[in-house]
């Protein structure tokens, strides 16, 4: 098999982060899509990082929220097909406002919060819409 286009990525985590009965969401824009996407909060694992550590490091820079409860729900290979890129699905509760850590230079993201029902179908990428299947198999 060729490895024309395959892409060696980082271990990535994926949040289901919970406030209240409302899920926490962002908008962002992303070079390959033609609009603003929704997505869960997400993002790459750092050198040196454990996940658990990525994920309330991305919960502060893309959400400004620290979580109190955190739990494993599963992971996943993201597209295997062309990446190694690995995601971890985290479900986080019980947040509270943080001070916003620095956000990466390229990321223009807002907070959006909705309630659980109807969420999956407004869900832009497939990362995002497999973690909340996943963790809506796991309740």
């Amino acid at each position: 098999m060729t490895r024309h286009g395959f892409i060696a990525h980082p271990e990535s985590v994926t949040l289901i982060v919970l406030d209240g009965d409302e899920l926490v969401l962002v908008r962002q824009s992303r070079p390959g899509a033609l609009e603003p996407t929704l997505e869960l909060p997400a993002g790459a694992v750092e050198p040196g990082e454990l996940p658990e550590q990525a994920a309330a490091r991305e919960l502060a820079e893309e959400c400004a929220l620290a979580a109190a409860s955190w739990r494993k729900v599963g992971g996943f290979w993201v597209v295997p097909s062309y990446s190694t890129e690995f995601t971890h699905v985290y479900e986080a509760r019980d947040v509270a406002p943080t001070e916003q850590a620095t956000p990466d230079p390229d990321e223009d993201i807002s907070v959006v919060r909705r309630s659980l029902e109807g969420t999956l179908r407004l869900l832009s990428d497939a990362s995002s819409i497999a973690a909340l299947a996943l963790w809506q198999a796991s309740r």
